[in-house]
């Protein structure tokens, strides 16, 4: 009786994680589902408000800037922070994305070498009969000389000819021209890869961070913590060149940067940054609206000696020119605001602003209200019915002439918290030019009357607080940055516009001929962009075939 052995089973593989990792990079749909998640992470980042820069490491900052993100997302903020949707480019689950996308790409250019490698050193030299008819590219003709006039015109084309076969009255060549630009394909993926890696350690490593300095002031610690490599930048010069007639033609600020014991004194512009310690500082704005101000109490203490910053802050009052009777200029400046008004209880929208012209002999109420992009002034005063002028108009009250020359835009803050005496109260001030253009102070309800403080002048209030204008400072808003992406970034689009050079402008031909006794055919492989077979049915025409170029071809060459 014959005995038969037991079925065996074969040994299930061995799972190989890095086998099933790297087809798992190199899988399409892999790689299509990460372009699409990074797709919507980046629109999330712009959709979704995202938290400032300078806000990313200060706890309470951090905080209110949430509460006001609440105003609009109720419930869902919570929920939106703790997902890091306020701050996507940060987050570590975009850093990792990125990181996997980066893998990607190395491993789908490394698993592309080979066969692109073996593609343009061992080359298929031969194909079969049928390719001729059917080939995407081909022509066929008669022509006289046979094989070596067809040799001949390839090398005169710089193609690198080879006789793969010859038997029987047939002889085949195969011809390529330029086959190393298949490599061009390697310096795009190299372009993608270093712009993926300039982006990520742009996002890990890079600083940005933007100071307002003013000249004349203690420089400024460029790091929120303290230690060895602090850098402090100072503000020399602040500098806004103005041209004969009036236009602003340049912005440079001149830096001072110390580090330790290092000093580094350089310029700034807005498209020329300068560099120290491994930054940049670029001028990213420029400030003529903050006052040196200085303030003793009654006991000679000093109280405030800083820059005051109207922050952009200002009000629109009108420039006024007045003449007397025999054509004297007797005020030419901007009128400061003294006060306002409910419009509407006067039956103007907004608020009507309240001043007043003090000359010799005469006074007269001033005030004025917005319409449009322009000011409507109200002059009145004895003897004088009330008037409207609107900018460019004057009026004549017999003693002055009062023009209303245009719409000056005054530096104009409320402060809170201005040392002034036991009254409390929000204290104005403004910074309008004088008649001779150099600013002055004006200040509201610091005492009994308001307060003109002319530029390097000290008043004494009637409570016995001294207030010096020291003039107004110049500033620029720095932007300081290190990028140690940049150089990658660069290099990325140096590359990449290579790449695209060598695949419009220098692509890959290949081509098979087969040589008979009654016809030569030709059938060859190039880029979509070319026209090959126009090309080689060209070649054939001028080898003085008569039956190679086809009726569109003729019409081209004729058109």
């Amino acid at each position: 009786m014959a005995s038969s052995a037991p079925a065996t089973t074969p040994p299930m593989p061995k799972f190989d994680p890095l086998r099933a990792t790297w087809r798992l990079l190199t899988n399409v749909k892999f790689a299509v589902a990460l372009v699409t998640l990074a797709v919507l992470a980046s629109l999330l980042g712009v959709v979704l408000p995202q938290l400032p820069a300078e806000m990313r490491g200060n706890p309470p900052a951090r905080s209110a800037w949430l509460e006001l993100q609440r105003e609009d997302f109720g419930w869902l903020t919570g929920v939106l922070d703790g997902l890091d949707l306020f701050d996507v480019f940060h987050s570590p689950w975009f850093v990792a994305l990125w990181i996997v996308i980066v893998a990607a790409v190395t491993v789908c250019t490394i698993s592309r070498f080979p066969p692109t490698w073996r593609s343009v050193q061992r080359p298929q030299t031969r194909v079969n009969e049928r390719y001729f008819e059917t080939a995407r590219h081909r022509a066929s003709f008669t022509h006289v000389g046979g094989a070596e006039a067809v040799e001949g015109l390839l090398r005169r084309r710089r193609y690198q000819v080879t006789r793969t076969h010859e038997d029987q009255g047939v002889t085949e060549l195969f011809a390529e021209r330029f086959p190393w630009t298949q490599y061009a394909t390697f310096i795009s993926h190299m372009a993608l890869l270093m712009l993926l890696v300039g982006g990520l350690l742009t996002n890990l490593a890079g600083f940005q961070r933007t100071l307002a300095l003013a000249e004349a002031r203690p420089a400024a610690p460029l790091f929120g913590e303290p230690g060895p490599g602090q850098i402090f930048v100072g503000m020399e010069d602040a500098h806004r060149g103005v041209d004969s007639a009036g236009n602003i033609v340049d912005f440079h600020s001149d830096l001072l940067l110390r580090r330790g014991d290092e000093v580094v004194r350089c310029t700034a512009t807005v498209n020329d940054p300068c560099s120290a310690f491994g930054y940049r500082f670029h001028q990213a704005a420029f400030f003529d609206d903050l006052a040196q101000l200085t303030i003793w109490g009654p006991d000679g203490r000093v109280l405030f000696d800083d820059v005051l910053d109207f922050e952009n802050e200002s009000t629109a009052t009108p420039a006024l020119t007045v003449t007397d009777a025999e054509g004297v200029v007797v005020f030419d400046q901007e009128l400061p605001q003294l006060g306002s008004v409910p419009g509407l209880a006067l039956g103007y929208e907004g608020e009507l602003a309240l001043s007043e012209l003090a000359l010799r002999g005469a006074v007269y109420g001033v005030s004025w209200r917005p319409e449009g992009e322009t000011l409507v002034v109200r002059i009145d005063g004895d003897g004088l019915s009330p008037v409207e002028l609107l900018p460019g108009e004057a009026v004549d009250t017999g003693a002055h002439r009062i023009a209303f020359r245009g719409i000056a835009s005054v530096p104009a803050i409320p402060v809170l918290d201005m040392p002034r005496g036991e009254t409390v109260g929000v204290v104005n001030v403004q910074m309008p030019e004088g008649a001779d253009g150099r600013p002055y102070l004006f200040i509201s309800d610091i005492d009994a009357d308001h307060v003109v403080i002319p530029e390097g002048a000290t008043v004494e209030t009637s409570t016995g607080y001294r207030y010096r204008f020291g003039g107004r400072v110049d500033a620029s808003g720095i932007d300081v940055r290190r990028d140690p992406g940049d150089t990658f970034i660069w290099v990325a689009v140096g590359l990449a516009l290579l790449g695209l050079g060598i695949t419009f402008y220098v692509p890959r031909r290949r081509l098979w001929v087969r040589v008979t006794d009654q016809r030569t055919q030709l059938a060859g492989v190039a880029a979509r962009t070319t026209r090959f077979g126009r090309e080689l049915r060209q070649m054939g025409a001028e080898l003085g075939a008569r039956d190679a170029l086809l009726p569109e071809d003729v019409e081209e060459r004729t058109g």
